[in-house]
């Protein structure tokens, strides 16, 4: 008697399960999506990318590939994974916002792009920077020690002085561009 309920519950959850509420077949697109969202979940980022990757290459057209191409830029910056690359990300948003531009989702996105673009140019500047800094510190630490050389010393200081004001620009339009998201999401309810 046991083993007949077992048997009727086992394939009725089995029935529901592929068939659905409503007898909605559940399609392969689904399936792998669906495995995907588990590997996101469980934190293996990267083989939920390949996952997502599958299913946004099956049908690029489906609701499915959106969610999919949305969640590959997402899991590029999402701040649990390890491996997250913001220009993958940028990537992938800026796809998404080509291939979908009508999508509920674009003013997010195209929030994320302000953003990792802004990150980008900070980071560009700060680099650029930093070796200007230590192609100044080299040049100092090779060039032989005049107390006579005090035009040269004050023109190297106004250089730092420059390109710390440069950063100090680039952080500020940073942080601009983070509240400007932050008050965007609070808006949007999030």
């Amino acid at each position: 008697m046991y083993m007949k309920n077992f048997t009727l519950l086992y394939t009725v959850t089995v029935s529901l399960l592929l068939f659905g509420c409503a007898g909605q077949v559940i399609t392969m697109e689904q399936k792998i999506l669906h495995e995907a969202d588990s590997l996101f979940n469980a934190g293996n980022f990267e083989y939920a990318k390949l996952k997502y990757a599958k299913v946004r290459d099956s049908k690029p057209e489906s609701r499915f590939s959106r969610i999919a191409q949305y969640q590959l830029g997402y899991i590029n910056i999402y701040y649990e994974n390890p491996f997250a690359n913001w220009e993958a990300a940028l990537r992938e948003f800026e796809l998404f916002a080509s291939l979908y531009p009508d999508d509920f989702r674009i003013g997010e996105v195209n929030s994320w792009i302000r953003m990792l673009v802004a990150m980008r140019s900070y980071k560009k500047d700060y680099t650029g920077s930093t070796e200007q800094l230590q192609q100044l510190k080299t040049k100092m630490e090779n060039r032989p020690r005049l107390t006579s050389n005090i035009e040269t010393i004050t023109e190297s200081l106004r250089n730092c002085y420059n390109d710390k004001d440069s950063l100090m620009r680039k952080t500020k339009e940073l942080e601009n561009v983070i509240l400007d998201l932050e008050r965007k999401c609070q808006q949007a309810g999030r």
